[in-house]
C-alpha cells in the first residue's frame, strides 16, 4: 500500500492534458506524501516505466559483479566495498548490495522487453543484455562457492522471488536457480520456507528436493526481521 500512497514519483501517460488534469487530480488526492508527479506522453510513460526497472536490475547486477570480484579477491570485503560505493550521492545505496540475482515476474520481464523493444527501433539494447546474462552467471558463481564447500546436504532458505516476501510467488527465484543448479551436479538439497512457499515448490519442482516447514521464516515476514538465505 506504501506504494500507492506515498510513491516517489506518479507516472502519467497522457493522451491529451485534460485527460492527463484529471489523473493528476486523483492521485493528488490519493497519495500522502506530494509525490513528483510526471506527465508525458502515453510512449514515453511505456519507456519510462521499463527503464526504471531496468535500471534497479542493472544496479543489482552490477553490485553481484562487484561482490564475485571481491569473492575472487584475497583481503577483498564485498559488504565493505558496495557500502561505499553506494555512499557516493551519484550512486545511492539501494539494490547495491550483493546477494541473489534478481527475478520475480517484473524485472526480468521488463528488462527483456526494453530490450526487445530497442531491436525493434534499431538500437542495439547491450546493457540490457548485459544484465540478464550477468544475472544467469551470477547464480553460476553462487553455486560454484557453495560446491566448493562439497557439504553432503545443502538447505536453501526464505526461495521466494525476493528476501522476505509476503506473497508466495516463486517465477524466476535465484535461490531456486541456485538450488536446481546445486542438484544438477548431483547434490542433496533441502528448501526450507513458511508452508505455502514449501508446498508451491513441491507442485512446481516435484521430487528434486527434499523440503522442511520453517517457522521462523513466517514469523519473519510478519516481523521484519532480517534473515541471510545465502549459507556462506
Amino acid at each position: 500500500m506504501d506504494g500507492l500512497s506515498k510513491p516517489d514519483v506518479v507516472l502519467i501517460g497522457e493522451g491529451s492534458s485534460e485527460a492527463g488534469n484529471i489523473l493528476q487530480a486523483i492521485y493528488e488526492d490519493a497519495t500522502d506524501n506530494h509525490p513528483r508527479i510526471c506527465r508525458m506522453s502515453p510512449a514515453s510513460a511505456e519507456i519510462m516505466k521499463l527503464s526504471v526497472n531496468c535500471f534497479v536490475t542493472t544496479k543489482i547486477s552490477f553490485a553481484n559483479m562487484i561482490g564475485d570480484i571481491a569473492d575472487a579477491t584475497p583481503g577483498a570485503n564485498k559488504i565493505d566495498i558496495l557500502a561505499a560505493v553506494g555512499g557516493d550521492s551519484r550512486v545511492g545505496s539501494k539494490c547495491i548490495l550483493p546477494g541473489y540475482g534478481f527475478g520475480g515476474p517484473c524485472f526480468p520481464r521488463d528488462n527483456r522487453a526494453l530490450g526487445t523493444y530497442a531491436r525493434k527501433v534499431g538500437i542495439l539494447p547491450e546493457i540490457c543484455d548485459a544484465t540478464d546474462s550477468y544475472n544467469k552467471l551470477h547464480a553460476n558463481t553462487m553455486a560454484n562457492i557453495l560446491l566448493a564447500k562439497n557439504l553432503d546436504e545443502y538447505i536453501i532458505e526464505d526461495v521466494a522471488y525476493k528476501p522476505k516476501c509476503p506473497v508466495d510467488i516463486i517465477e524466476e527465484s535465484q535461490p531456486i536457480e541456485v538450488a536446481k543448479l546445486l542438484v544438477r551436479a548431483g547434490k542433496r538439497v533441502t528448501i526450507k520456507d513458511r508452508r505455502t512457499i514449501v508446498d508451491l515448490v513441491k507442485r512446481t519442482y516435484g521430487r528434486i528436493f527434499s523440503y522442511e516447514v520453517n517457522e521462523v521464516l513466517v514469523d519473519s515476514v510478519k516481523t521484519d526481521n532480517p534473515l541471510s538465505s545465502y549459507k556462506r
